[in-house]
């Protein structure tokens, strides 16, 4: 039987305690936080960390950096998002739109050349997410894809390779699989794009993606949808940057909402930060004016806390302007 059609552990206990209770049997059954434990941790420390402000001699901060050589309005991008039900046909289309107003970049994941096609037109620079799937054939074509449409990058969510989560139930392993160094290795050989692994939350992958010749990693916990109580992204971020922040660029994303967030991500050391929920309930709020609208907000509190810190631009930034309660 496919796993798809067996219930969930959550589901097993949820009609388990109604039986119960039909019975007249009062018992608790509780998963605790299952499934939102490395969103709410992630959450948690991200509050324990504060800032040093300097106000004397401090100088207007420019937010603004090149990556993959492009010029960004600030260190901020728009992670790679899944259409969910509730979202209109024309949804990555929208975020494009919004994302080229802006002055940032986004990363496009599942979705057919018609479509990447079309986000790239509306003028956003793109990077290609391609699946770890389990035929080399497919990710290569994806690969010549991306290269022949114009996008900036293109990469693989790693973290997907045994699946993706939803609730508690595990998806599509049918078409995914385990990457293997050399396998990933010869791939990026052959493009002529900056590659990107994507999903790395220990320093043994970080390792291992600067063996095989990789430009980038994201660090990322796929906001726990590829693997239920992942390591934060934001507390796996410094050992990850000490190893990797001077041989690849070092990205981060998962559990990021705001400015101040994305200044507490780049002062433990990655390049640029990533959004994704954000950018969903910017989508529903306003289209792509609100993510617009989203990102400069976002670009605006980053500015007006580099300038508290005494950043005057992205390279001042460092861990010294951090200071953790905990």
């Amino acid at each position: 039987m496919d796993e798809e059609q067996l219930p969930t552990i959550a589901e097993i206990y949820s009609i388990g305690k109604e039986n119960l209770e039909r019975a007249g049997v009062k018992l608790s059954v509780s998963l605790g936080n299952y499934n939102t434990a490395t969103s709410i941790e992630s959450r948690k420390y991200l509050d324990t960390l504060f800032f040093r402000p300097h106000f004397i001699d401090t100088v207007e901060a420019d937010t603004s950096i090149t990556l993959f050589s492009r010029k960004l309005k600030a260190p901020i991008f728009c992670s790679a998002v899944s259409a969910l039900p509730f979202m209109s046909k024309s949804w990555a289309v929208d975020i494009g739109r919004g994302i080229a107003k802006c002055g940032s970049l986004m990363m496009l994941g599942i979705g057919g050349s018609d479509e990447l096609q079309s986000v790239i037109d509306t003028g956003a620079p793109v990077i290609k997410i391609v699946k770890p799937y389990r035929s080399s054939d497919l990710i290569y074509n994806k690969v010549r894809d991306a290269e022949t449409r114009g996008c900036v990058a293109v990469g693989m969510d790693i973290d997907h390779a045994l699946g993706r989560l939803n609730g508690d139930r595990l998806e599509g392993t049918a078409m995914r699989g385990p990457q293997r160094s050399e396998e990933l290795k010869q791939l990026i050989s052959q493009t002529k794009l900056p590659f990107i692994i994507k999903g790395v939350l220990n320093v043994s992958d970080a390792q291992k993606a600067i063996e095989i010749g990789a430009s980038a990693i994201v660090v990322s916990n796929h906001s726990a949808n590829s693997f239920l109580f992942g390591l934060p992204s934001a507390m796996a971020l410094p050992a990850i940057v000490d190893v990797a922040g001077k041989k690849l660029t070092v990205l981060v994303d998962s559990g990021f909402a705001s400015g101040i967030d994305a200044l507490k991500g780049l002062a433990l050391g990655a390049k640029a930060v990533g959004f994704g929920f954000p950018v969903v309930a910017a989508l529903m709020a306003d289209g792509s004016r609100g993510i617009e609208l989203l990102f400069n907000q976002i670009a605006a509190q980053l500015k007006h806390g580099m300038t508290a810190t005494g950043c005057s631009n992205v390279a001042e930034i460092n861990k010294s302007i951090l200071f953790s309660v905990t």
